[in-house]
């Protein structure tokens, strides 16, 4: 919790900062932890969220996720189910306790992003990844049933996925450290030849979250690799 406060400073002085805005004028941010593959603690969580800021979310990204490499002969039934349980339950558990007021209460203007991932669409080569891959499917297909169903509401809600390819975030870097080959063999596949930064998904997701910017757009997976699904 103390990582997250700290990220939270640093959001408030980046738009006081290089933004310019106002301290007093930047939106309430506040922190709060759960286990997504837990339906009860997500739909706790969401009422803490209410509880604080008086109104239910119109937006939401879902980043969270992991990924474990097992050949799949060897993979371990627990390990798969608790993988299974973050990656694609806690993605419907976080948009069901999302959409579950504005549907009750008929409130317009929702939408979601899942983050997925290329690896619901192609086969990661060298490492066995099936279970992940697997998952990251079931989010892509997840969203469009939800944005097929949410659609047809008097409100719709809106439903996307933005599928990263290789991206150099603290915990790619810690699986690339030590073994040099590993990065490699990434980039190779890549046209444009490196990996990506974590800022350049944010204007994908902030195009599919923002209703001025994509209205009319649900049900849609926006793949941002860098090139290395055309192969």
């Amino acid at each position: 919790m103390e990582a997250l406060h700290r990220t939270r400073d640093a959001m408030v002085r980046f738009c006081v900062e290089e933004a310019n805005i106002k301290e007093e004028d930047v939106p309430k941010m506040e922190c709060f932890t759960c286990n997504i593959g837990d339906a009860g603690e997500v739909e706790t969580l969401f009422g803490e969220i209410y509880n604080v800021f008086q109104r239910y979310p119109l937006h939401m990204v879902n980043c969270a996720g992991y990924c474990e490499n097992f050949a799949a002969v060897d993979y371990p039934a627990q390990n798969a189910h608790d993988l299974m349980g973050v990656n694609l339950l806690g993605a419907f558990y976080l948009s069901q306790c999302f959409a579950k007021p504005l549907i009750e209460h008929n409130i317009s203007g929702g939408s979601i992003v899942l983050i997925a991932s290329m690896s619901g669409k192609i086969v990661n080569t060298p490492q066995n990844q099936c279970i992940y891959n697997a998952s990251k499917a079931g989010v892509i297909h997840l969203a469009k049933s939800l944005a097929a169903e949410w659609g047809a509401l008097m409100h719709p809600i809106r439903v996307n996925t933005l599928s990263p390819g290789y991206t150099a975030t603290p915990l790619t870097r810690n699986v690339v450290s030590g073994d040099a080959s590993l990065a490699a063999e990434w980039t190779r596949r890549v046209p444009l030849g490196r990996m990506a930064h974590p800022r350049e998904m944010a204007g994908a997701v902030l195009f599919l979250l923002a209703n001025d910017a994509s209205s009319y757009t649900t049900g849609e997976d926006v793949l941002v690799d860098g090139g290395y699904s055309v192969w």
